[in-house]
C-alpha cells in the first residue's frame, strides 16, 4: 500500500514540520538522486525525501541497498550547507534507531560504522553522503539517507548470491505488519533529536 504522507506531521525542530515536510516520489532510483540536487539543497534545507520504490538505492562502499517496494522505509534527509556533519552524526543517528526500536520492544544493536542488526541480521542501514560545489564559495552539500526493513518478509540472503549478512524486518522480529505512516514519524522525531545535538551545542 501506498505511503499515506500526507497525514504525517513531525513535531521536529532541525527538520522542517508540518504537512510540506516531506518531498514524496512514488518511485526514482534513490531518494539521493533528489536529496543532493543542489536546487532542493539550497531551497529545501531540513525536508524529507521518500519514496515507496526505490531501484537503485545507495549502501555503503557502493553497494545496493535493497528493498522492498510499498513495504520498506526508504528516505533522505537534505542537510543543506551550513553545518559540515560527519561520523558523530551517523553515531548519534545509530543510537536514535536503537531506541526508535526498543519502542516496538525490538532488541537492537549498533554494528560500527553506519547499520543496525538484530542479533546477527541487519534491519537498517545509514548513509551520510555529500557533493562538493564548483564555484568560490565551494559548499559541501550533504544529505542523511536511512534504510530500514519494515514490512518485507524476505532475506536479503535469497535475493543477493554477494550479501554478506543475512536480513531481517520489523515483520519477522514482531510476525506482524506495523503502520508505516506511524513508524516514519518516530524515526524522524528521534533523528531530529539527534541532529539538534550537534545543531545547538
Amino acid at each position: 500500500m501506498q505511503l499515506d504522507y500526507k497525514k504525517i506531521n513531525f513535531d521536529t525542530k532541525w527538520i522542517q514540520n508540518g504537512s510540506k515536510s516531506i518531498i514524496y516520489t512514488e518511485s526514482i532510483n534513490s531518494t539521493l538522486s533528489i536529496a543532493l540536487d543542489k536546487e532542493h539543497q539550497i531551497n529545501h534545507q531540513g525536508k524529507v525525501v521518500i519514496t515507496d520504490n526505490q531501484t537503485s538505492g545507495k549502501g555503503t562502499h557502493g553497494k545496493q541497498w535493497i528493498s522492498t517496494p510499498y513495504k520498506d522505509l526508504t528516505f533522505s534527509i537534505i542537510l543543506g550547507s551550513n553545518i559540515n556533519f560527519g561520523q558523530q552524526l551517523v553515531d548519534e543517528c545509530c543510537l536514535a534507531m536503537v531506541q526508535v526500536l526498543s519502542s516496538y520492544n525490538i532488541k537492537a544493536r549498533v554494528k560500527h560504522p553506519n547499520d543496525i542488526y538484530i542479533n546477527n541480521k541487519k534491519i537498517v542501514g545509514i548513509l551520510l553522503s555529500n557533493i562538493q560545489s564548483s564555484g568560490l564559495k565551494n559548499k559541501i552539500y550533504q544529505a542523511l539517507s536511512i534504510g530500514m526493513n519494515v514490512n518485507s518478509a524476505i532475506d536479503i540472503k535469497t535475493i543477493d548470491v554477494g550479501a554478506k549478512v543475512s536480513s531481517t524486518s520489523v515483520l519477522l522480529e514482531l510476525g506482524k505488519e506495523v503502520d508505516r505512516e506511524a513508524l516514519l514519524k518516530l524515526i524522524i522525531e528521534n533523528i531530529d533529536s539527534a541532529i539538534q545535538k550537534l545543531v545547538y551545542l
